[in-house]
């Protein structure tokens, strides 16, 4: 163990709610492979709050990667002096989505045979593939960090994870707007909103965990300035909606949305962690509103029929593994924090 890190480090309120999601979120995650399934899905449902947890979480690591591999690709000093930090933000968060992601496939060897069974013509085979190959990315630079081996390959390092990044964003957009027969995902609007959802959540966050620092300028420009064309795509599809006479869509776009991304526009340097925060969970909500509206009609002979709307309400382990996707991304963080982060110590104003 470092010797700039004691027992003490963990006994902390941050470590006790991180250890209580592990176990909560953890036992469901078991007992959700292993023994039964517990997630309020059917034969008409299948994307569910778990799913919602993986994109989410793996939108937001796209975000912190793409703010990283600009700052590095530009040399934005602001950036580049906190890259270890980003690292492991962003590995942290990606393989807590990939957590979350395991218990909705079921089994971890189902989320391995995605990757074994190529299927190019797959957005959803390309997502977890590119999703695959920026954690490779990450880790890379992350020892290369850590060993202090800067160079020639540091700038096609930071190209390729803004390009499988960038990529893989608009691939989960892809994996929605290619669904036949459901309007509410239909076309490419959907790339776009995960693309610049990546980037807001991904701002948010580094605002969120990594305060006083000279980052949290930079990255509240970032969380400003794509929170406003957050708030634009949101609105584009309200009107949209509004208007729309194709057969089926629901709507998933509400005015209510725009108001976290207003509010962090006027009020964020009053209190930005706060309403960095608050644009998180806003981004989240128009995740969750998006996936889970789009299947709500049923496409076939159900229980409910043809043509019938559907409800649909989180269950418990439903929102454990959320709770668990989240403590997994925040206790590799806080690790890497201890840990790899000691001769760092900060730093950074």
């Amino acid at each position: 163990m470092n010797s700039n890190v004691s027992r003490n480090d963990f006994l902390t309120p941050t470590w006790f709610l991180i250890a209580a999601g592990l176990v909560a979120g953890g036992a469901v995650g078991i007992y959700e492979m292993f023994f039964g399934h517990l997630f309020a899905t059917n034969s008409s449902l299948v994307w569910t709050l778990p799913l919602v947890t993986y994109i989410f979480l793996a939108l937001m690591s796209t975000g912190v990667s793409l703010v990283l591999a600009y700052g590095l690709i530009m040399h934005d000093e602001t950036i580049t002096r906190h890259t270890r930090a980003l690292l492991i933000m962003a590995i942290g968060m990606l393989l807590g989505a990939f957590t979350a992601l395991a218990t909705e496939l079921g089994s971890l060897l189902n989320m391995v045979w995605i990757l074994l069974s190529p299927n190019p013509s797959s957005p959803i085979w390309w997502m977890g593939t590119l999703y695959s190959i920026e954690l490779v990315l990450l880790i890379v630079k992350l020892i290369m960090d850590l060993t202090g081996r800067h160079g020639v390959f540091d700038k096609p390092l930071a190209w390729g994870t803004l390009i499988v990044a960038g990529a893989a964003a608009i691939t989960i957009g892809a994996v929605f707007g290619t669904v036949i027969g459901r309007p509410d995902y239909h076309g490419a609007f959907l790339s776009v909103v995960t693309l610049v959802s990546a980037l807001v959540s991904g701002a948010a966050a580094i605002v969120l965990l990594r305060p006083q620092s000279a980052l949290t300028e930079t990255a509240g420009r970032i969380f400003r300035q794509t929170a406003l064309i957050f708030a634009a795509l949101v609105l584009i599809r309200v009107v949209y909606e509004a208007h729309s006479t194709v057969v089926g869509m629901l709507g998933w776009a509400s005015v209510w949305m725009l108001v976290p991304f207003v509010l962090a526009l006027v009020l964020l340097q009053f209190a930005p962690r706060v309403l960095a925060l608050v644009g998180i969970l806003g981004v989240l909500w128009v995740q969750y509103s998006f996936i889970i509206t789009g299947q709500l009609v049923s496409l076939g002979q159900t229980a409910h029929w043809y043509g019938a709307v559907q409800s649909y309400q989180p269950n418990i382990p439903e929102a454990l593994i959320l709770v668990l996707g989240i403590a997994v991304a925040a206790a590799l963080i806080k690790l890497g924090e201890q840990y790899l982060m000691s001769n760092q110590r900060q730093d950074a104003t």
